[in-house]
């Protein structure tokens, strides 16, 4: 008999939860300010176990658990205003107010308003600060999700609930799902599964990766967006197969205490999986330009062991390898644009101009 995603996810939990890895959110009591603004910043994430595919969409609860390391090829920063007017909820996304993003902000903030017993309204500017041109792929709706989640908990609960990492993680969730991660940072677990306690399901730190792996990116541009992705995922034959394999997959992670060399590998073999429910629906994610990269590193590959590569819901191709020269090796001589990433990540510095124009709109959203 086939266990119930529900029962191998209890499972998880219980060893997260064995490990010290699981940490609850605490009790916060909201202290709103009229006029009160504060702000936030949230890095992008790569996944190496990833995810497609929400069992509720109400709360952002995923189908089954993923793994990412948080990347620095862009920062969002994040300026949150409270006014006791209601109906006046609004987000400014790169100076420009954002439809998509409103609404998925209105929801969010409809789920933590009735939380907490919450009126008024909560107004946000959102601005990415990105190492490229244009990409997709590199994980900017986590970093857009955490840094809106670290302002909103600094808003409403002071430096007590911005240091609560669970609970910044949850409501980041609210935003995006791969914004519990970018929250958690480093190495981190998203604990997610059907029939959950919802205030469980957040990033939780396993370990900083620190001077263990080397990440680099090349920037590829695409139009395909990722809320279409889960939706195609979802429908297709291939999607049920790939769900059973990720529970089993994921507590060979645990067993073998996330191995970093595991992990790298179980992202590139993860990328093929994910990449093909896609096209079972007539989607292809790659372009002519990933694919010639992805053949490169295959031949390479072959007499170069240890680089490994891996791509989310864009043909943006990122490397990882516990050996920076092999990195180093590979991209000597290529035209592509590269990026590296740190993986010593700390808080982000401020920006002046983005904070300038934050002001300025949310001071013009104080006249209304």
């Amino acid at each position: 008999m086939v266990p119930e995603p529900r029962d191998i996810g209890q499972i998880i939990e219980g060893e997260l939860v064995r490990r010290g890895i699981f940490k609850p959110c605490s009790e916060h009591e909201p202290a709103l300010h009229d006029g009160n603004t504060t702000s936030g910043y949230g890095y992008p994430i790569t996944g190496l176990e990833k995810f497609l595919g929400y069992f509720d969409e109400t709360v952002n609860i995923a189908n089954f658990p993923s793994i990412s390391i948080v990347t620095d090829f862009s920062t969002a920063y994040a300026y949150c205003r409270y006014t006791k007017k209601s109906g006046m909820d609004a987000v400014s996304l790169d100076g420009k107010e954002s439809v998509r993003y409103t609404e998925k902000a209105r929801k969010a903030l409809q789920f933590f308003k009735s939380l907490y017993g919450i009126s008024g309204s909560f107004q946000f500017y959102v601005e990415r600060k990105k190492r490229y041109r244009d990409a997709k792929g590199l994980g900017e709706s986590a970093a857009v999700a955490a840094a809106v989640s670290r302002a909103l908990m600094s808003n409403v609960f002071g430096k007590d609930g911005l240091a609560d990492v669970t609970l910044t993680s949850r409501f980041a969730r609210m935003v995006s799902g791969s914004g519990t991660r970018s929250v958690s940072g480093g190495l981190s677990i998203w604990l997610s599964y059907p029939y959950m306690d919802e205030s469980h399901s957040a990033g939780y730190f396993i370990k900083d990766p620190g001077n263990e792996i080397f990440v680099g990116a090349f920037p590829q541009p695409s139009k395909i967006v990722t809320d279409s992705a889960h939706k195609l995922a979802e429908s297709s034959e291939f999607y049920g197969r790939w769900v059973s394999s990720k529970f089993q997959n994921l507590l060979e992670e645990i067993d073998n205490q996330f191995d970093m060399e595991h992990l790298l590998w179980r992202a590139q073999q993860d990328m093929y999986t994910l990449n093909s429910v896609i096209l079972s629906k007539g989607h292809f994610i790659q372009t002519p330009e990933s694919l010639t990269l992805i053949n490169a590193l295959n031949e390479f590959g072959k007499k170069n062991e240890g680089l490994y590569y891996t791509a989310d819901t864009g043909p943006s191709i990122v490397l990882l390898s516990r050996d920076r020269k092999l990195i180093e090796e590979f991209i000597s001589g290529r035209k592509e644009e590269f990026l590296w990433s740190s993986t010593k990540i700390g808080a982000a510095s401020s920006d002046g101009e983005i904070e300038r124009r934050a002001v300025e709109y949310l001071q013009e959203k104080s006249k209304l």
